[in-house]
Formats: C-alpha cells, sequence, structure tokens
C-alpha cells in the first residue's frame, strides 16, 4: 500500500500559524473534527497525544515532528499534516517545518508503525522535502508523497527500527580509543569491524570493565586484599597499549535487515542479549537493540 493511500487533502493543512508544536496539534485534531470523523472525540484525541508528547522523542533532527497517539475502540489510521507558516521553533532541535499527526487503534499496529518509519524517512529525502514544503495544495501535497514512491508493508522489520547511524570500533583500536568513545556517546556497546568493515565481533561496557580487573583475582576467595590497590590501575597504565581485539567477543549472532522484529526478540529474550549488530552483505548497516523495541514498538 502506498503511503500517500493514507492521506486526505483535507488533512492537510498548509501554512497555518503555529508557533509550537503543540498549536500545530490543535490544529490538527480541529481538522479531524471538520471532517467529521464522528467517532473521535477532540478533548480525548488532545490528551492521548500530549501523553505521548510527554513522553518526548516526536520531534526529529531533520525538521519534522510526529505527535502521535494510539486510541481506544478507535480501528483506523488517520492522518493530518499541519505546515506552519514559519518554522517552529523547538529548543534544541532544528526549526520544525511538517508536523505529521497519526492516531491508530489502541493495539499495537505494523501499519502504524511503518508509518511512522516512513515519515521519518521523507524528512530525510531532500527533492520530496522541497515539494512537500513548496506545495499550495493538499491535493498537490498528496500527489508529492505519492511521486516520492513510499511504501506501507505488511510486517514490521529490523530495518523500521534499527538504529542505522551506527558508532562502531575498529578491531586495532586500543582500549584508550574504545573508552573515549564509549564515554563521549553514552555507550554500552559497540560491534567491532576491520579495516574493510566488516564485522568481526563485538565489546561491551563489562568487557571493557574485566579488563581491568586481574587474572588472579578471580581465583582467589576473599577480595578484602584488594583494598589496598588503586581501582583499574592496570588497565589504565595499559590502555594504549591493549588493542580491542584482545577482549571483543565474536558476535553471539548477526541479524538480517529484513529479519522481523517478533524474531528478534525472541532472540534477546532467550540469549538475555540486550543488542545484535544487523549485517546486510557482510557489512555492518545498523544495530538493533532492547531500547529501540521499547521506544519505537512499545511505546511508539
Amino acid at each position: 500500500m502506498k503511503l500517500a493511500n493514507l492521506l486526505d487533502p483535507r488533512l492537510v493543512l498548509l501554512d497555518r500559524d503555529a508557533s509550537t508544536i503543540d498549536e500545530a496539534i490543535v490544529a490538527g485534531v480541529s481538522g479531524f473534527s471538520a471532517q467529521h470523523l464522528h467517532s473521535l472525540k477532540p478533548d480525548e484525541v488532545l490528551a492521548r497525544i500530549r501523553e505521548r508528547q510527554a513522553l518526548g522523542g516526536t520531534v526529529f533532527p531533520t525538521g519534522i515532528a510526529i505527535p502521535h497517539a494510539r486510541l481506544a475502540g478507535f480501528d483506523d489510521i488517520v492522518i493530518a499534516v499541519v505546515r506552519p507558516r514559519v518554522p517552529i521553533a523547538v529548543e534544541g532541535q532544528s526549526p520544525v517545518r511538517l508536523v505529521w499527526i497519526v492516531l491508530t487503534s489502541q493495539s499495537a499496529s505494523s501499519t502504524y508503525l511503518k508509518v511512522l518509519a516512513n515519515l521519518a524517512l521523507i524528512s530525510k529525502d531532500e527533492a520530496a522535502m522541497s515539494v512537500l514544503l513548496s506545495v499550495e495544495s493538499g491535493s498537490r501535497f498528496v500527489e508529492g508523497v505519492e511521486s516520492s514512491g513510499y511504501e506501507v508493508e505488511k510486517g514490521l522489520h529490523v530495518s523500521d527500527i534499527m538504529t542505522r547511524d551506527v558508532l562502531s570500533v575498529r578491531d586495532d583500536a586500543t582500549l584508550h580509543e574504545l573508552t573515549d568513545a564509549m564515554f563521549a556517546n553514552k555507550l554500552r556497546y559497540l560491534p567491532v569491524v576491520d579495516s574493510a568493515g566488516a564485522l568481526v565481533g563485538e565489546v561491551g561496557i563489562l568487557d571493557l570493565i574485566a579488563a581491568g580487573i586481574p587474572d588472579y583475582v578471580y581465583r582467589v576467595g576473599s577480595l578484602k586484599f584488594l583494598d589496598e590497590f588503586e581501582p583499574m590501575e592496570e588497565l589504565l597504565k595499559n590502555e594504549d597499549k591493549i588493542l580491542v581485539r584482545s577482549i571483543m567477543k565474536p558476535p553471539v549472532r548477526s541479524i538480517a535487515p529484513d529479519s522481523s522484529v517478533l524474531a528478534v526478540a525472541f532472540e534477546m529474550t532467550r540469549s538475555r542479549k540486550r543488542h545484535f549488530p544487523v549485517v546486510e552483505g557482510g557489512r555492518l548497516v545498523g544495530v538493533v537493540s532492547s531500547m529501540d523495541i521499547l521506544s519505537k514498538v512499545l511505546r511508539a
């Protein structure tokens, strides 16, 4: 199904006076009411959207916002678009040029999640965005979405929720470089690649910490004597000499982009593993984590 098939030109509100995301949401909800969607109660819809807004994560660096909500007793998916007359300023974010308001049923819907993923992709498509930001009517806006060719496929796959702009570490990097990368980016996990970009391993924060614990510690019965030693002393002395390949682990399993999200969720719970590298053609293309499932499925 084409994404454009889910759009109604009457719900494309162009060049509206909205100085905040909330004002754009109010305009979109009013649009739903104006089109006689009687099953939607405006006050309830606003309350559900604002509840989801409070959790954050609906404003994207590409200049769009996607406020959305799941509604009890509503078995459909509807989208309103608000293009503010002046881009909306959001603290710490790029100005918002398009606001997509998405409503669907309370139960999880793969179509709903696919729609959210497609809207995020459109925002990265400079050609498509140029059209959507310049057209002068709702019908032209829908035509612009249609010509961009985005499809809402059935099923939810890893490629829909994975993190694509992945930070990796080379196997010949030092533990100093690894520590800096994890600290600066607040990461607990990094995939390890070789000079050709092929996945060769993975390393977690506990692997790094373990490198600072001498082997003999694991063999003694009492750890009281450790009070005499500086924590991580040997690691700090040698972090410029030890290479990542010496502490990394081989990937337990890599995941293909077209794997189902349910299959990955099963693997995570079965193996008690929170991160999986996503590989295509032998090359690392992303990472899928338990937080991706939480933020993009359970609280999408």
